[in-house]
């Protein structure tokens, strides 16, 4: 019997302190921060790596794949190149669960399932997300090691990545017209119009001459865009927060090991 107890509680201290050490169990937040009149994200892509997946870079063309992402919110082509390049990678896509699902409308927040990662193949993180209605307007990180889930020691750290509005990317795939933008009650997607430019850090809303004008305009749900909500070139505007924590807390794992090393405690009294 006392060989068995051994036994399990050794499962129990294996599960409850190295399961930290090997993976780490994560869930992601993502919140719009405009305010009622902005602007909406598209569902947003999550990528866990190993430090090498580069979806873009500022001064280079878009890939094909980005492109369709900042001009449709379509992540399936970033997917799929994320699987070939990190096949050993975690990746997900998170929607918002409420009104126009799967769009995040201003002030909309959603919490992702469940994910497990580890320090050396996914310890890496990168996010893209199409605002609308734009023509390419993306948010992300062009820098695949920019931000980093794990200490030198290979302990969980989490991020909190407050996305500002002068961060906001602009793929150089289509002129910002707002013609065809997608959101826009009235908007012609034949008349897009191909710029053939490369990622930039994004200047507005402007409206060329003979543009469909985005600011004033009417969205697919029936909200108006209010020029103050959505202008995200003012100083400090906040688009987004992104917040990836442990689950459960490290707390709660120590409490666990606390309860494993009592048992074991009581069973040497007996």
């Amino acid at each position: 019997m006392k060989t068995l107890n051994k036994g399990i509680i050794a499962i129990g201290l294996s599960i409850g302190l190295s399961h930290s050490v090997s993976a780490t169990t994560i869930q992601v937040q993502v919140s719009n921060l405009f305010d009622d009149g902005g602007l909406a994200l598209t569902p947003v892509w999550l990528g866990f790596h190993d430090g090498t997946f580069d979806s873009f870079d500022m001064g280079s063309a878009a890939s094909a794949s980005l492109q369709n992402l900042a001009e449709n919110g379509v992540t399936s082509g970033i997917e799929s190149d994320f699987g070939l390049s990190n096949p050993a990678g975690v990746q997900s896509v998170l929607a918002a669960p409420s009104g126009m699902a799967p769009v995040f409308e201003p002030g909309e927040t959603a919490i992702s399932s469940r994910l497990e990662i580890d320090a050396m193949s996914s310890g890496y993180f990168s996010f893209l997300s199409m605002l609308i209605p734009t023509n390419d307007a993306f948010i992300g990180n062009d820098n695949p090691m920019a931000y980093s889930l794990f200490n030198g020691d290979g302990n969980f750290v989490g991020l909190d990545i407050l996305v500002l509005g002068s961060s906001v990317w602009d793929s150089g795939t289509e002129l910002n017209r707002g013609f065809g933008s997608p959101f826009l009650q009235g908007a012609d997607a034949e008349a897009r119009q191909d710029e053939g430019g490369v990622v930039t850090f994004h200047n507005g809303l402007e409206v060329l001459p003979g543009g469909l004008a985005i600011i004033g305009g009417t969205t697919a749900t029936g909200y108006t865009i209010d020029q103050a909500a959505a202008d995200f070139t003012a100083n400090g505007f906040e688009v987004a927060r992104i917040t990836i924590s442990q689950v459960p807390e490290p707390a709660t794992l120590g409490f666990f090991a606390l309860g494993i090393l009592g048992l074991l405690a009581r069973l040497k009294r007996k």
